[in-house]
């Protein structure tokens, strides 16, 4: 399976940009839109399953991003949201 970025949206938000990166290395991310003006009192990662893939919404101050990740099985993809560059991020599932 290729890695790297899948789509045409490049913009990621700068809470999310080391995530990318590590996930880009593993497998498939397309960006999705950025929401400007959300009201977040913290940075917070939402992991939603989907077939053959998954959706990370990453909430940071001021801004909200849909992620969607593929060919990252979900116990990897929870080893990279434990680095500790992202330790400032809450994670809920």
């Amino acid at each position: 399976m290729s890695k790297g970025r899948a789509g045409t949206h490049s913009t990621v938000i700068d809470a999310a940009r080391h995530l990318v990166a590590l996930l880009e290395e593993r497998g498939r991310v397309s960006r999705g839109v950025i929401e400007a003006r959300v009201g977040s009192s913290g940075h917070t990662i939402k992991i939603h399953g989907l077939k053959g893939g998954v959706r990370l919404t990453v909430t940071a101050k001021g801004a909200r991003q849909e992620f969607h990740v593929y060919g990252i099985p979900l116990e990897e993809l929870r080893l990279v949201l434990g680095d500790r560059r992202l330790s400032h991020f809450l994670v809920r599932e």
